[in-house]
């Protein structure tokens, strides 16, 4: 069964255009190839200064992406976020 998510991601302001580019493909590929579903927004939110520092970042920059898809790719895009500690911050996935 679907439903509407919404993940909110934060990539460091010094992440490569190419580094960002593979990770959304992943993402892209997970949600709409792997488990024929659909993205409905994916889009830079804003460049922020953080609460915290993070991994040595004082701020980040923030991506929202709605999709409709099942929670199974709710897993593994969750996945593909932790493990890419280098490039994501912090991470959230809301159900809509």
């Amino acid at each position: 069964m679907t439903s509407l998510y919404e993940v909110l991601f934060i990539v460091p302001t010094n992440l490569s255009e190419e580094d960002f580019s593979e990770l959304s493909n992943k993402l892209r590929e997970t949600i709409e190839k792997k488990h024929s579903s659909e993205i409905t927004k994916f889009e830079k939110w804003a460049e922020r200064k953080l609460a915290y520092t993070i991994n040595n970042n004082t701020s980040g920059v923030y991506h929202i992406l709605e999709t409709k898809c099942t929670s199974e790719a709710i897993k593994e895009i969750e996945a593909i976020l932790s493990f890419e500690k280098s490039k994501v911050l912090r991470f959230l996935i809301d159900k809509i």
